[in-house]
């Protein structure tokens, strides 16, 4: 008799979790519902800010205004690719808000990571391209012999002594023989490359951006669909590429591709290749965009969730290619709408919704369908302040 007792309570809090879950969860979407009420009066700008003040406010070692909110939580951002995804975004919110605080923290930051022993670059690609890459665009702005010293030592290092495969393909590990490519290089390694070429009077470095696009469509770009998988030779993928088309690693290379062709001269030999193959590749992702105007994690997928930053990538990268005159106003039109689509995940303190972790190249669909999405994911908030200063550029 005891032991049905227990059986029955058992039971009991079984289903009391279950609906406390249950209702959570409708609560939770109801407020997501609303999220775009919150911000339906701001404007784009506006909302650039919003992401962009959350941000630099949270860290009160780099923050230094006067009265800095009181703000109780210290959260350092290592020298990392997501962290200088966003340093450079607050350059470009620095440039179209005309508000020098933005890049005023970008240099704090630099000048805390420099004076502090945090410059991390030889480890692997993500600890070096991304900040080297924000670190020349503040240079670019604030012209500093110590940004520029270290811009030339990341660069030089990655032209010289990044491990790579016969072909000339930069490679992610130490060890080639393992053929781990990785398309998150091409937005890690590219950028600082080819603008650096300008910097430090390197043409060549132009052709070697070139020859990695060109090396990775060939063994990672789907020759049909267009669309680029995230990686080859990791996990039980040994000899292959991984599975689907994962939104964000998509949406690196499209903004890697963005970025080298704004930097190339338009006369540089293999441009033109280039350039065709970023419309083909933006042609595929204009079709997979959702009545939303967001992207779906796994792209071909329509069934799999709607994700951030991916989506706030495509933006910028349709904005940028409308304004250079490399695609037609359907895509501006396109990023008009995703944006307002990415609105929606946006709420009245600046929080981003529904954007995948950390994501390695993963084994199987199965993997990338249940891969976590969360709230104010380090991935999203670089990408989303960049998609609302594209939108704003617009009015400009």
């Amino acid at each position: 008799m005891i032991r049905k007792q227990k059986t029955v309570v058992s039971t009991s809090c079984v289903f009391l979790f279950a609906y406390i879950l249950c209702t959570a969860e409708c609560l939770s979407d109801e407020r997501r519902q609303n999220i775009f009420h919150d911000n339906k009066d701001k404007t784009v700008l506006e909302i650039a800010q919003l992401v962009g003040n959350k941000y630099i406010t949270s860290d009160p070692r780099i923050y230094s205004p006067a009265n800095p909110l009181g703000l109780k939580v210290k959260v350092f951002r290592p020298w990392f690719y997501p962290t200088g995804v966003t340093l450079w975004s607050l350059c470009q919110l620095s440039d179209i808000s005309q508000d020098p605080s933005y890049l005023d923290f970008v240099c704090r930051s630099f000048d805390y990571y420099l004076d502090n022993n945090k410059v991390v670059y030889k480890k692997n690609m993500n600890r070096g391209g991304v900040m080297g890459h924000a670190l020349l665009e503040a240079n670019n702005r604030r012209p500093n012999p110590r940004y520029k010293e270290l811009v030339r030592k990341i660069s030089h290092y990655y032209e010289h002594e990044q491990t790579r495969l016969p072909d000339g393909s930069i490679c992610y590990k130490k060890n080639p023989e393992l053929r781990q490519t990785w398309i998150d290089s091409l937005f890690v390694w590219c950028p600082i490359q080819v603008k650096s070429a300008k910097l430090f009077d390197q043409p060549q470095r132009y052709g070697d951006v070139m020859r990695q696009f060109f090396n990775f469509t060939t063994r990672l770009q789907d020759p049909q669909i267009k669309l680029f998988y995230q990686g080859w030779g990791w996990g039980i993928n040994r000899t292959t590429h991984s599975p689907g088309f994962w939104c964000r690693g998509n949406g690196w290379v499209i903004t890697a591709m963005t970025e080298s062709l704004k930097a190339i001269p338009p006369d540089q030999p293999g441009r033109e290749k280039l350039l065709g193959l970023y419309q083909d590749f933006a042609k595929a992702i204009l079709k997979e965009q959702a009545p939303s105007g967001r992207w779906h994690q796994l792209l071909t997928r329509h069934d799999s969730y709607q994700e951030t930053s991916g989506t706030a990538m495509f933006i910028y990268s349709f904005i940028e290619g409308y304004k250079n005159d490399w695609l037609g106003k359907e895509y501006k039109n396109a990023a008009i709408k995703g944006f307002e689509g990415l609105k929606q995940k946006i709420d009245q303190d600046g929080n981003i919704y529904d954007t995948c972790m950390g994501c390695g190249t993963q084994n199987t669909l199965k993997d990338y369908y249940e891969r976590e999405k969360r709230t104010n994911e380090q991935h999203a908030i670089g990408p989303v302040i960049l998609a609302a200063c594209a939108v704003s550029s617009l009015d400009k």
